[in-house]
């Protein structure tokens, strides 16, 4: 999974197999794309699905238009999107994320069967202090776990939460051991985790 733009569809209430999710790629996206990041919560029936650079390639489809700007043209695209899925997937969501972090795991070679996703806003007063904290301190020290493939930060301008950390993990056992435990245990954690809004935290096995 490469990214820099990166549309994320939300399905709740169902885990979409493969090969319906390909299908609505072909049907709305008109994408014949077998390797989007298709992922199942672990604990509730609820579906996500990551596609890089979906807009670019989108977008390309569309007239061209002088008169009109590209970030306007990018809202339509993705409004439009948004609800020709949930056409098909009543209380389904899309977002346009952007990549703000990326960085290699202590187990980069390893194949990730896991992917960790906290979703979240954050008190206007500690932004500053939460963006710090994620970018020094956090998300290095979750990606120097042992069992921690790769770690990433995305934004949503748009949408909510706008924060999104995602990790993808080579076991479920990642998640919670000693090593994990100990980055989210530090005083800088408890001094910004407080300010947390809104907050999705969800395990999701890795669909292939």
């Amino acid at each position: 999974m490469t990214m820099s733009t990166v549309m994320i569809i939300r399905i709740p209430g169902i885990r979409l197999s493969r090969e319906h999710c390909n299908v609505l790629l072909k049907n709305v996206l008109d994408l014949n794309n077998s390797h989007a990041h298709l992922c199942h919560a672990v604990d509730t029936p609820e579906t996500y699905i990551y596609l890089a650079d979906v807009l670019d390639s989108t977008m390309k489809q569309e007239p061209a238009k002088k008169e009109q700007p590209k970030a306007t043209s990018a809202v339509r695209v993705i409004g439009t999107l948004a609800d020709a899925i949930a056409q098909r997937y009543p209380g389904a969501s899309t977002d346009l994320l952007q990549l703000t972090l990326d960085l290699r795991g202590q187990a980069w070679d390893k194949t990730a069967v896991c992917h960790y996703v906290v979703e979240t806003d954050v008190d206007g007063a500690a932004e500053g202090d939460f963006n710090d904290w994620y970018t020094q301190e956090h998300m290095p020290g979750l990606a120097a776990v042992p069992g921690t493939v790769r770690a990433m930060r995305l934004y949503s301008r748009d949408g909510a939460p706008r924060y999104h950390a995602l990790y993808l993990l080579q076991t479920q056992d990642t998640f919670g051991s000693p090593p994990w435990l100990a980055v989210r245990g530090t005083e800088w954690s408890s001094r910004v985790r407080p300010h947390f809004k809104n907050t999705k935290r969800t395990m999701f096995n890795i669909i292939e």
